[in-house]
């Protein structure tokens, strides 16, 4: 018959190679500079167009139906750069109901970067 001491696992060599893997796979500390900032490159965002005809054109906003599928209608606000624009666009008269446009936007926004199309006379 065994005595109780050897049938219990021997944990010394196991922990000896536990605590000797933990040390050797420890990070070494590196020396970072942290006195320049470091550049980041910013993407240009790509834009989208969407081509359709005018339903209603106001400073604030313009709503379009696509050309190619009449179901999808867009409500597109406009950047600071295109809202000036569209000012004066609609002192002289504005886009008509009809009128064919594209509208270039960043992709998963509703904003208007860029407005393409001649607007008609005004009725």
């Amino acid at each position: 018959m065994r005595s109780e001491l050897t049938m219990r696992p021997r944990l010394g060599p196991v922990w000896l190679a536990v605590v000797a893997m933990t040390a050797l796979a420890a990070p070494a500390r590196a020396q970072i500079d942290t006195s320049k900032p470091i550049p980041i490159k910013t993407l240009k965002p790509k834009l989208v167009k969407f081509r359709g005809e005018v339903m209603n054109a106001t400073a604030a906003a313009i709503t379009v139906r696509s050309l190619e599928n009449e179901a999808v209608i867009r409500t597109f606000s406009y950047s600071p750069k295109v809202g000036e624009r569209m000012q004066a666009i609609i002192d002289h008269g504005g886009y008509q109901y009809g009128d064919r446009v594209e509208i270039q936007y960043e992709a998963g926004s509703n904003v208007a970067r860029r407005i393409k199309g001649k607007p008609s006379q005004p009725l």
